[in-house]
């Protein structure tokens, strides 16, 4: 998910060594001196919530892990140990390990009251639902600001570099010829799922989308071999012809696990977006004003 993928290999070469813990074999692996396999959810005690409903349930281990995999709590706790027997005191990581003790310290007020349970262990008689007065955004009118109402003259946005009223800024310009959008597939998040069978039924490879007038001004037909590049990079892979992108537009989705070669990230720039400082303490990154080019590079056949 890191923009400006050239920058990292970069950095990652910098390195002494790369330690990577992961499930799977991804282009991070790759990039590791040393990897450690981490535990799946079948193999370890958690609580599971989720983005697509409001429902907490508990996730018991199916299976003892397998092998030497570990999960990343016990390999941090593990590390956090040898280090402090070298250098007593230099790393406060706790050194212990139990995952219902882990459990036990994450557990607040909060869920408590919000799900109507006393601990985590009584998500083993069922799972709970969220207990919220209703589940639209600002139901009741008030809003995090400093009137608790809805702000088009902000203070707040003053004091933090920019105006209090809202103002027109036109919108990023560039030499190259289409604005570059890279969202998620409906079905996959980031580069997750795309690997399942059932999703190459709907994402066989990826694709880069773009309008029949735009397409026939570049000599691109359906599931040609094109290459997408900008000054940050390129990637190359088959072209769709479709109405449902502005002739403007060029849309390609997220990265594609396992095909290592093809990732948007090769030419996404890590532009700072104007805002986002405050809450999360670095600006946001302009994905949304992203420009890139298109060429032929070979004439391609129906895709299965």
């Amino acid at each position: 998910q890191d923009f400006d993928r050239s920058k990292m290999k970069k950095a990652f070469e910098k390195l002494e060594m790369v330690v990577c813990a992961d499930q799977f074999f991804n282009e991070t692996v790759q990039h590791a001196d040393i990897v450690l396999p981490v535990t799946t959810a079948f193999e370890e005690w958690n609580v599971d919530a989720s983005y697509w409903h409001y429902w907490l349930s508990i996730n018991q281990p199916a299976i003892k892990p397998m092998y030497e995999a570990k999960c990343d709590l016990e390999i941090a706790t593990m590390l956090s140990r040898t280090i402090n027997k070298m250098a007593p005191g230099s790393c406060t990581f706790p050194q212990e390990f139990d995952h219902k003790r882990w459990l036990d310290q994450e557990f607040n007020d909060g869920m408590a009251k919000m799900f109507g349970i006393s601990s985590w262990d009584d998500l083993l008689d069922g799972p709970k639902k969220a207990i919220l007065p209703s589940s639209a955004a600002w139901y009741d009118r008030k809003f995090k600001t400093p009137s608790g109402k809805y702000e088009f003259k902000s203070e707040l946005a003053e004091k933090n570099g920019h105006t209090a009223l809202p103002e027109y800024k036109p919108e990023a310009e560039s030499k190259l010829p289409f604005h570059l959008f890279t969202p998620h597939v409906q079905f996959g998040l980031h580069s997750q799922f795309i690997n399942l069978d059932w999703m190459q039924v709907f994402y066989p490879e990826p694709f880069v989308y773009i309008h029949p007038s735009s397409a026939k001004k570049k000599g691109i037909s359906e599931n040609d071999r094109v290459k997408v590049f900008n000054n940050i990079g390129e990637v190359e892979l088959r072209a769709k012809v479709t109405t449902n992108v502005p002739e403007d537009f060029l849309v390609m989705y997220e990265a594609w696990f396992p095909k290592r070669q093809y990732n948007v990230q090769n030419v996404v720039a890590d532009t700072p977006a104007d805002m986002g400082l405050m809450k999360t303490g670095a600006p946001g990154a302009a994905i949304h004003s992203q420009f890139a080019d298109v060429v032929l590079i070979g004439k391609g056949e129906s895709v299965a």
